[in-house]
């Protein structure tokens, strides 16, 4: 299951204003992910107005493919004993 679908299952309808949210907790959402795929990238970008994307336990092995968005100040990462 992609990344976008397993936010929009956890968070329901609230993640329908995207200008409204300031933090996405996408913490577990997916073990061992490796990577964010360029959908999922472009899908997390839509949140223009974000200040924290916290992306603990996801298993990252790389920071390929990572939201470019200027106004988060915090990307937690840990539990990515991998990340390169």
């Amino acid at each position: 299951m992609s990344l976008e679908a397993k936010l929009r299952e956890k968070y329901k309808d609230e993640l329908n204003e995207v200008d409204d949210v300031e933090e996405l907790i996408l913490d577990g959402l997916v073990g061992n992910l490796n990577e964010i795929s360029e959908a999922d990238k472009l899908y997390v970008e839509r949140f223009k107005n974000l200040t924290c994307l916290s992306m603990n336990f996801l298993g990252l092995t790389s920071v390929k493919n990572m939201p470019n968005i200027p106004s988060i100040h915090v990307v937690p990462l840990t539990h990515s004993p991998h990340l390169a």
